[in-house]
């Protein structure tokens, strides 16, 4: 995958670091007031070892409020601006709205992490346009409109028939996209853990995918502190930091090219041992 000037073999996952920009997100909202604390934040986690940055001006959490798009420009954009002259690894514009990706892009961000999953119908030119990665989520319901690890009436009950479904609407969705002149190269799905899906479903997704597998793309995981890693070990978004890591080393089993996390420092010592796990044997990743 190519990220403006830097290409990437994806054999090797790569660690996302989060950079939340709003007041609301459900572990970490309102923790970068201003533009110097998220400098300092980006400045950090590349020092702690992410690959990519993602900044988002717009809360997905369970029960979130959705914000303009004026609001989620002046949030994100003069972050990116900023950060493009100051680090050295790529930047992620995590949106929705094709306006927002295109001024982010125009100023230096490599790829769009797109939760609505080409919910917006121009997003498709302005990433072909530009040429960046499009991460397309799987996400069956609006903005805020789900309770956490509950599944929307859409989705079969049983894990594999919902996973099965899940596949064949990122197939549409992949569709759509090469259809609108993306590069199929520049595309990662996302199977949207914790988004419309029953805490089953979620930890089902954790595990190797046949059915994901068969779209033969890169495979973009954010398992970080979600809701349901607290149903299974009881933990408050505070102390999932256990539970994360597990789910780190399960996104590399499961064959994750991208991992989202928001403690970059700990999550890149787990990501790099279970590589080298499943990697153990196999001819070594230049």
């Amino acid at each position: 995958m190519q990220l403006r000037d830097r290409h990437f073999d994806l054999r090797k996952p790569l660690l996302v670091g989060i950079l939340n920009l709003t007041p609301d997100s459900f572990s970490d909202g309102g923790q970068l007031p201003t533009l110097d604390d998220l400098l300092r934040r980006a400045e950090q986690l590349v020092r702690d070892g992410a690959d990519i940055l993602d900044l988002g001006g717009e809360s997905t959490r369970p029960n979130a409020t959705p914000v303009s798009a004026e609001q989620e420009a002046g949030r994100v954009l003069p972050a990116i601006a900023a950060l493009a002259q100051r680090v050295d690894v790529p930047l992620s514009v995590d949106t929705r709205r094709a306006g927002v990706a295109r001024a982010a892009l125009e100023l230096g961000a490599a790829m769009v992490n797109d939760v609505s999953g080409f919910g917006d119908p121009q997003m498709g030119e302005i990433v072909a346009r530009s040429g960046a990665a499009w991460v397309l989520m799987h996400m069956p319901h609006a903005v805020g409109q789900m309770a956490p690890s509950q599944k929307i009436a859409s989705l079969p009950d049983e894990p594999q028939a919902a996973l099965r479904q899940i596949a064949d609407d990122l197939a549409v969705t992949v569709a759509r996209a090469v259809a609108a002149g993306v590069d199929r190269q520049q595309l990662a799905i996302d199977p949207g853990l914790g988004f419309g899906k029953s805490v089953q479903q979620n930890l089902v997704l954790l595990r190797r995918s046949d059915a994901l597998a068969a779209l033969d793309l890169p495979l973009y995981l954010g398992p970080s502190r979600k809701s349901f890693l607290g149903v299974v070990t009881g933990a408050s978004v505070a102390d999932r930091l256990g539970a994360t890591a597990a789910a780190v080393a399960a996104a590399v089993f499961a064959g994750a090219s991208f991992v989202r996390v928001h403690d970059v420092r700990l999550m890149r010592q787990v990501l790099d041992v279970a590589a080298s796990i499943r990697d153990a044997g196999r001819e070594p990743v230049c």
